[in-house]
């Protein structure tokens, strides 16, 4: 099993990488910022630069998983089209891209609507 993380670095993708790894699951996290996951994870982790919103970084990305968790969610900022992009558009191109990948299981992590 080899499980996908979107979102790896936020507060819940930590802790679902930290829950893969305690039960030996390879995790590959899916990240803006690499120099920031390199300073969270042990070297174990394989980490990969891209961003929900590109279609394009999400085909590569995702070979070889079985397991994808989607743990996103749109910062707070002055761009009120950020929930939007991030939560129904990224979510959506995950998705699919996870459907073309043959990817077995899709669980999204959302706090969307709690307030």
């Amino acid at each position: 099993m080899k499980a996908f993380v979107a979102g790896a670095t936020g507060e819940t993708g930590r802790r679902i990488v930290s829950q893969l790894l305690d039960r030996s699951i390879e995790v590959r996290a899916f990240v803006r910022d690499v120099e920031k996951a390199r300073s969270i994870f042990p070297a174990g982790v394989e980490i990969i630069a891209g961003d929900v919103l590109s279609v394009d970084t999400l085909k590569d990305a995702l070979e070889g998983c079985t397991v994808v968790f989607c743990a996103t969610g749109a910062r707070p900022s002055f761009d009120p089209t950020g929930p939007y992009l991030v939560d129904f558009e990224g979510t959506k191109n995950l998705v699919n891209a996870s459907k073309a990948a043959g990817v077995e299981q899709f669980v999204l992590v959302t706090s969307l609507c709690v307030s």
